[in-house]
């Protein structure tokens, strides 16, 4: 019997204990919600399309499990960072990859209707994209972190893609591969590009593809990195990055931001972080916007770099991102927004992190480091300043994206503030004697 009419979509129903908070609710999820006219006990939540019904019940708890939906999304790791945020009522649970080839998600609302939400494995889209772009066959594909997948090929050498984010630009990914292409011609140990181009777009999202490099195991790791001259080789490392030739070859963009908070410069990465923190703020309750505004008043003093020597910086420039292999010795990867900027905040980073396990590893650092570039006292003067604000604004963002508390993130802005002044009082001890 053929069909009568055409269906044009599901709206699922879902009972709540008070129309008002539940309309609140689904606001705060990023719906335009509104009540039915005349009444107080029923409304509706839309949002790209997809909409479902609110229906209030006189005396209704909430339930263990009340209704249910799955919802099908672009993005699911993008959902949960939207839906668990600080503020946001319910429980929302992180993705995680299943059988039946969806990255799947949950969130349950305050009156405990469940929404499971999805998307497709990204490595299986990504998988058939570069097959069909490149020509080449992928026998596996991992997800090795956010947006980035190593491709195990049965014709030829492993490759790493890391796709980015749709707001993130053309421009600014093919600035990527610029910055690559310049550190192969300086043989630099940096990953390189894995094709002569490297770029393409799947579903409005650039990708860049790099040359996987196989780590030494696990266990072999820090034997390998002590072998390669351990921190004082990581220090020199940084130090020749920032002694590269700026010619007309030379990358010329601004870099160094944590390319996960923005593009561009340090200033910017600051930016975007007040800009996540007043975000979050706004869905607080009262009770807590005070102590949201001590958290912003430790931004707002941070260390832009004005003024200070520029170098071609890596905006992360640590430990976790080198590769140690046993056939080209320390390798540094992710380059994501590199670009140039104060040579001193990409060094007062990885002095920071360091410092962090043990203020001794400053030195050695420094000692590397100092081996190509001689500081300036005024670059000296504000290591303690420049340490601080990645941070800091690291633990902004975490306390944004829901992993830790505010309360826990303003103790570990103090813990911050008083290492990176041991940080810059280390480092003032170090360069005074020889290098």
């Amino acid at each position: 019997m053929s069909p009568s009419t055409r269906l044009h979509r599901f709206a699922p129903i879902f009972p709540v204990a008070d129309l008002r908070g539940a309309l609140a609710h689904y606001g705060s999820l990023g719906f335009a919600t509104f009540a039915h006219e005349g009444g107080n006990d029923y409304g509706f939540a839309e949002r790209d399309g997809v909409g479902l019904h609110l229906a209030a019940a006189a005396g209704r708890q909430p339930q263990a499990v009340g209704g249910e939906a799955y919802l099908y999304v672009e993005d699911a790791d993008a959902l949960f960072e939207e839906w668990g945020r600080p503020g946001i009522a319910g429980r929302t649970r992180p993705p995680g990859d299943t059988p039946y080839e969806l990255r799947e998600g949950s969130h349950v609302d305050p009156d405990g209707n469940l929404i499971r939400f999805g998307s497709p494995l990204p490595q299986v889209r990504l998988r058939s994209h570069l097959e069909s772009r490149y020509g080449i066959e992928v026998t596996e594909a991992t997800r090795l972190d956010a947006g980035v997948f190593l491709l195990r090929r049965s014709d030829g050498p492993s490759w790493v893609a890391r796709q980015f984010p749709a707001g993130r630009s053309e421009q600014a990914a093919r600035g990527d591969a610029d910055v690559l292409r310049f550190l192969a011609e300086q043989n630099f140990p940096a990953e390189r590009l894995a094709a002569p181009d490297p770029l393409s777009v799947l579903h409005g999202q650039n990708v860049l593809v790099t040359e996987y490099l196989d780590p030494v195991p696990r266990e072999e790791r820090r034997a390998a990195i002590k072998n390669c001259g351990g921190l004082r080789h990581l220090g020199a490392l940084l130090g020749r990055l920032h002694t590269l030739p700026d010619g007309a070859a030379a990358p010329s963009r601004e870099g160094g931001a944590w390319h996960h908070l923005a593009d561009g410069a340090p200033a910017d990465e600051v930016a975007a972080a007040i800009r996540l923190l007043d975000a979050t703020t706004e869905v607080l309750p009262a009770e807590d916007r005070a102590l949201c505004a001590t958290l912003r008043g430790e931004l707002g003093p941070l260390d832009s770099c004005v003024g200070l020597p520029r170098a071609l910086v890596h905006p992360d420039f640590v430990l976790a991102n080198v590769v140690a292999s046993a056939d080209h010795g320390l390798v540094v990867v992710d380059w994501t927004g590199a670009g140039r900027a104060a040579r001193m905040w990409s060094l007062a980073f990885l002095l920071f992190a360091e410092g962090a396990k043990n203020l001794a590893r400053v030195d050695l650092v420094l000692a590397g480091y100092r081996e190509h570039v001689d500081l300036e006292p005024e670059e000296m003067a504000r290591v303690s300043a420049l340490a601080r604000v990645r941070p800091v604004a690291l633990a902004v963002w975490s306390f944004c994206q829901g992993r830790q508390t505010l309360a826990a993130t303003l103790a570990q802005v103090a813990e911050v503030n008083e290492l990176a002044e041991a940080v810059g009082a280390r480092a003032a001890g170090a360069v005074t004697r020889p290098a």
